[in-house]
């Protein structure tokens, strides 16, 4: 086809296609593009579980800004904070980075790190820069997504004691959370807490934690007791202040050890006794009981069972019944022989008396009662108590020369002792009235060595009390150092040769003067012993 004339030639020049070529204006957005995806990858990558705590409060809590910290080392963030369905409880949601989502665990503690300054522990301090925090204790249980927070800063905040025990008692002394648990003075663990058993009986608790190295330490038969902050010891010539350690006084402490078999091992959460003071905790034989008709000054948990001046037991329980006093006691370990039949157990007070002064020491240590093993071989749980008075007249009844002195009045009392030529031979053991309630007669008990002294026209007189005799010129006083339980004393004598007169047989009667005649003192027979 050919071109018409009238049209101009067409030189046209065909250009071939551009390339598609991106502009740099898009290279930053770009950029960010990627960097976004490669920031939410990474988090979706880290990211652990979402996890709900329930607090009382949550002071400081702010969703994408509170860290949760483990051992130091961030271990989420707080996502959340909402109330409960009643406004009684706020709750805090965390997501846990994937790198800790063991804390997701049951048993796992977290709480609030915020300033706290007690007796026991400053913590927190770091708060005051940063704001508060949450803080987090590995627990070992099932994977768990809700957790009730404490609100309380554990003693032992990266982990948990792997022993446990409750100690019960009737009242929970006065020791702070936090306070040494000592075995033979070696510090092995710390008070957790303390708390009240919500049931019928209400009964208080304390669980201790000991270390791990220091567990098997704990054995079935192992005696809890209080360390009190301070003790006073007294006695002659000494006065001691103990105080264990400045922690223990200003916290108070627990102590444990084994008074006899160890016993076997024990599991977590093992419950055991708090005794009183330690030497609550050394009395562990079986209860026995005494019977007293005055129980006067004696204490539950302090006075003493006491042997040769030796502490080997404690009381355990008071009991009034039927106009006598039930004493139930418990021995130390090694003394059970105490409680062989014919065991004398006598309360020992302070007594002050013209001639003699007795029980003096009860004053600081306290009412005690004093022990004299039996000789019987049987083991026995009842016994009849008796006063220390009574219980001096125990040798003299049981192995005694008896005989009677009569008079027609007399101040002597059971327990007077009676002397030859100034060594005490014997003591008078009872007073009652004669038969025809016109005299009276005293039951005397001559140790069996002296009884040959004893003769038909033996003397008996009363020596005690204060003798004044004086004239213009001269005044003289005299008091007799007898040993006596009253204002009263009994001496004898015996007269030389044949007018001696006979032995005598237990039970001999004797007449009591009031005064000596001036010749019986001047009486000095050999008489033979028996």
């Amino acid at each position: 086809m050919s071109t018409p004339a009238h049209l101009p030639n067409d030189h046209g020049e065909i250009i071939p296609r551009r390339r598609f070529r991106i502009s740099w204006v898009w290279l930053f957005p770009m950029l960010a593009a990627s960097a976004a995806s490669y920031m939410f990858l990474n988090s979706w990558i880290s990211e652990g579980p979402r996890i709900d705590i329930e607090f009382g409060t949550a002071p400081g809590m702010r969703a994408g800004k509170t860290p949760l910290y483990y051992r130091g080392v961030e271990a989420g963030i707080v996502t959340g904070v909402d109330l409960g369905e009643h406004l009684e409880k706020a709750i805090v949601h965390v997501r846990l980075k994937k790198y800790a989502q063991e804390l997701a665990r049951q048993g796992t503690l977290f709480w609030i790190d915020q300033p706290v300054f007690t007796l026991t522990q400053a913590s927190g301090i770091q708060s005051l820069i940063d704001g508060n925090s949450l803080q987090a204790q590995m627990g070992s249980g099932k994977t768990a997504s809700y957790f009730v927070g404490s609100d309380q800063i554990p003693l032992t905040p990266l982990s948990d004691s792997s022993f446990t025990i409750r100690l019960h008692a009737p009242v929970i002394p006065p020791v702070e959370s936090g306070c040494e648990v000592s075995f033979r003075g070696l510090p092995v663990g710390h008070v957790k807490r303390k708390g009240l058993v919500l049931d019928s009986n209400q009964e208080p608790y304390m669980d201790i934690s000991i270390n791990k190295e220091y567990a098997g330490l704990v054995r079935a038969n192992a005696r809890f007791w209080t360390v009190p902050p301070w003790a006073v010891k007294m006695g002659p010539g000494t006065l001691k202040l103990d105080v264990p350690s400045l922690k223990s006084f200003v916290l108070g402490g627990i102590a444990f050890d084994y008074f006899g078999d160890q016993g076997g091992t024990v599991t977590n959460g093992t419950e055991f006794s708090l005794c009183a003071n330690e030497a609550a905790a050394r009395a562990i034989s079986e209860p026995f009981i005494l019977e007293f008709k005055n129980a006067q000054g004696l204490l539950v948990g302090e006075s003493q069972l006491r042997y040769m001046g030796i502490p080997v037991g404690l009381v355990d329980k008071v009991t009034p019944t039927n106009g006598k006093v039930l004493v139930s006691a418990r021995l130390h370990q090694g003394y059970e022989f105490l409680r062989r039949k014919g065991s004398v157990f006598s309360i020992v007070r302070p007594s002050l008396e013209l001639q003699k002064v007795s029980g003096l020491e009860t004053l600081v240590s306290g009412i005690y009662i004093d022990c004299t093993p039996g000789t019987g071989g049987a083991v026995a749980d009842r016994f009849r108590g008796t006063a220390q008075e009574d219980a001096d007249l125990v040798e003299y009844e049981e192995g005694g020369f008896e005989v009677i002195l009569q008079s027609s009045s007399t101040k002597i009392m059971p327990g007077t002792a009676i002397m030859y030529r100034g060594v005490r031979v014997g003591k008078i053991i009872s007073k009652a009235l004669a038969a025809e309630g016109q005299r009276v007669n005293l039951k005397a008990s001559i140790r069996k060595q002296y009884a040959g002294l004893l003769r038909e026209n033996t003397r008996f007189w009363n020596s005690g009390g204060v003798k004044i005799s004086g004239g213009l010129i001269s005044l003289n006083v005299q008091a007799s150092a007898l040993e006596s339980r009253a204002l009263g004393g009994v001496e004898f004598s015996t007269p030389d040769g044949p007018a001696m007169g006979g032995p005598v047989e237990s039970g001999h009667l004797y007449e009591l003067y009031e005064t000596p005649k001036k010749d019986w003192l001047n009486w000095s027979p050999s008489l033979p012993r028996p």
